[in-house]
């Protein structure tokens, strides 16, 4: 059986999660409960990561690139919603 790192990581979490736990689980719905919870708060602490870590990231070159960008959108974009304001 082969896996990544990530999903030994995921699973190792898994069980450090339910071993804190020091009761049975009186229904089978209890594990899974516990499985999505605990998959949903890793999801997000992965997320905030991730979120932080671009925030402070500097693009290169961006604001020789970011007025093109902007112009490009309002020639892509402003037509549809000039239409539409027409056709109301």
């Amino acid at each position: 059986l082969r896996s990544t790192n990530l999903m030994e990581r995921f699973i190792r979490e898994l069980r450090r999660g339910t071993k804190v736990r020091d009761h049975k689980f009186p229904k089978e719905e209890a594990v899974y409960k516990l499985l999505y919870l605990e998959s949903e708060r890793q999801a997000a602490s992965r997320s905030e990561h991730l979120a932080g870590r671009w925030a402070e990231r500097k693009l290169k070159g961006f604001s020789e690139v970011k007025e093109v960008l902007e112009k490009m959108l309002q020639e892509r974009y402003a037509p549809r919603t000039q239409t539409l304001t027409h056709n109301s």
